[in-house]
């Protein structure tokens, strides 16, 4: 089963320079991140580019590097997630709030494969001429189709925007009620423009420096039609820098060891707590209709960029069991591999066949 649904990378248009593109010289045989195999493959060789914690709520557990910092990608917005649950249960936020797309869109810069673009088709918004944009900026949307943007299509504008209504601190304490302390939380919108030389921070400078650099950059971004304008004429114009520059670039983006975030995965599944059920429906819905026998919910929320694939991942059993883990990759991961890459899949294997998790620890003992 191909769980990822988040298609970063994927070339759905014709020809648009705003995907991360792969140059011919790097295009050489590789292991397949969409099987299996591939990640046995994978693995067996890259063991010191890879951060795996995985318990599979029967007494078994493999780790490997669990306390490895390493770059997230997407899988940073489970944090968004926790702290938009948390203030809908709190009553600071109405999930049925309508809000302007414009607003949504302030945030956003055309770098992710098309995934707003799908998220609007999803939600009926018409385009304008890009195809990238709501023809109408004034268009609403409920805040909670938003979020379920950000899980479902990994629409990167929206945990910006949850992030600017609720503040950093929100994000911390909810990562922190999942054992998860002071995750990197960082303007996605700014980490994004930091591609392009013209908006670079300077080199090797510091997190807490370069977050700071980063939110004085989107609050610009955000506030300035005209900005966002040249921006987009630039991509347009020039796309974004060879796929080696894009994996340095990569190397400097939110990290976070697999330990912290197969801990908040596990939070939000076996939680009572009612706003772990509210981030359960979310992370939830877009395996619900593809459930094995004896499963009552695959909670998922992966991530790719440029040389990066990373995955949090828990499943709920009929049984009352729960597994959970998470898989961060981070290396020697070609294009094509990032585009079709599934790193869900050697998780929910393991957590579910005794066969497949003897086989990945092996791959991982070398």
């Amino acid at each position: 089963m191909l769980l990822s649904r988040r298609r970063l990378l994927a070339a759905t248009a014709a020809a648009t320079p705003l995907l991360f593109v792969a140059p011919s010289a790097l295009a050489e045989p590789a292991p397949d991140l969409a099987t299996p195999e591939g990640w046995l493959t994978w693995i067996s060789a890259h063991r010191d580019q890879l951060g795996l914690v995985l318990d599979d709520g029967r007494g078994n557990r493999l780790l490997h590097r669990p306390h490895a910092a390493q770059p997230l990608a997407s899988a940073i917005k489970v944090v968004h997630l926790a702290a938009y649950a948390t203030a809908v249960t709190e009553g600071r936020l109405d999930p049925a709030e309508q809000i302007r797309v414009g607003d949504w869109e302030s945030f956003y810069l055309p770098t992710d494969g098309l995934a707003h673009a799908n998220a609007l088709k999803h939600l009926n918004i018409p385009t304008d001429s890009t195809g990238l944009y709501a023809a109408d900026p004034e268009h609403r949307v409920a805040l909670d189709d938003l979020v379920s943007a950000m899980i479902t299509f990994s629409d990167s504008a929206a945990p910006d925007f949850i992030r600017s209504r609720l503040g950093e601190a929100a994000l911390h304490e909810a990562a922190a009620a999942g054992g998860w302390p002071r995750p990197d939380i960082r303007s996605m919108c700014a980490e994004y423009l930091f591609l392009l030389p013209e908006f670079a921070p300077p080199a090797q400078l510091p997190v807490p420096a370069r977050r700071a650099w980063g939110y004085q950059l989107e609050r610009r971004f955000s506030t300035d039609p005209d900005l966002r304008k040249h921006v987009l004429d630039e991509l347009m114009q020039d796309g974004l820098p060879p796929y080696q520059q894009q994996t340095t670039w990569a190397d400097r983006t939110m990290s976070a060891t697999a330990a912290q975030l197969a801990s908040l995965h596990r939070a939000i599944a076996g939680s009572p707590s009612e706003a772990a059920a509210v981030a359960r429906t979310h992370l939830e819905a877009p395996l619900s209709a593809h459930l094995p026998p004896g499963v009552v919910g695959i909670g998922m929320k992966g991530g790719s960029l440029p040389g990066v694939l990373t995955c949090g991942l828990t499943v709920r059993r009929a049984d009352g069991t729960i597994a959970s883990g998470a898989l961060l990759a981070h290396g020697d991961i070609s294009p094509d591999q990032v585009g079709s890459g599934d790193p869900g899949l050697p998780l929910l294997l393991a957590m579910q066949q005794p066969e497949w998790r003897d086989r990945l620890a092996r791959a991982l003992e070398g």
